[in-house]
């Protein structure tokens, strides 16, 4: 499944797969649980917008998850 799901005005995120702990903050900070104890949260775009948040940041690759 996908990490971040667009639905118009808002995104879900699944916060598991988020790279980055000042985002995770940041959504968590910005954001709805869709419900208790669910890494998905929802945030509106708008507000999302105000935060440059670069990709790379957001999403962990397939590069990033192996172990050596």
């Amino acid at each position: 499944m996908k990490p971040i799901i667009d639905l118009g005005s808002e995104l879900l995120f699944d916060r598991s797969r988020i790279v980055s702990p000042y985002v995770r903050l940041l959504l968590a900070a910005v954001g709805q649980e869709v419900a208790r104890g669910s890494p998905w949260v929802s945030v509106n775009k708008r507000v999302l917008a105000v935060y440059p948040i670069p990709s790379e940041l957001m999403v962990a690759g397939p590069q990033r998850r192996q172990v050596a």
